[in-house]
């Protein structure tokens, strides 16, 4: 009796062990995986850190917000010679999903208006966004 309770409690800790050991993915913040600045444009990879996007909208405002309170919690963006002009960010789910893959959305942020000196952050009411290539009103 005494084995078979202990093969029960074995068996049973290996299940949760493995169980726990089975999430490959850990939800939280969006957070930038690698960022490209040309001039005062930021091209970024960014994953989600979700299983899904249900509002892309909503997320891609998220992002924007994120860009700019500079609030991301790997890349901390210099703004030394000012803030972004525009943003283009590709967006994936995992960071492990980046790799060969597609983006699951795309994100730009850009003037009306090009050449002149406006930024993401003193000037948003001259910036359009876009979400898979279509404005968002």
């Amino acid at each position: 009796m005494k084995r078979k309770k202990h093969t029960l409690i074995c068996l049973l800790c290996v299940a949760v062990f493995v169980s726990g050991c089975g999430q490959k993915h850990k939800e939280g913040e969006p957070d930038v995986i690698s960022s490209i600045k040309i001039n005062q444009d930021e091209m970024l990879t960014v994953v989600a850190n979700r299983n899904q996007i249900e509002d892309k909208e909503e997320f891609a405002e998220l992002l924007l917000k994120k860009c700019k309170e500079n609030s991301f919690q790997s890349v901390k963006f210099s703004t030394d010679s000012g803030y972004a002009t525009s943003l283009n960010l590709r967006v994936y789910l995992w960071e492990d999903e980046i790799e060969g893959q597609d983006p699951v959305m795309v994100v730009e942020y850009k003037p009306v208006e090009w050449g002149k000196d406006y930024d993401i952050v003193n000037d948003p009411e001259k910036f359009q966004m876009y979400v898979d290539g279509e404005l968002l009103e």
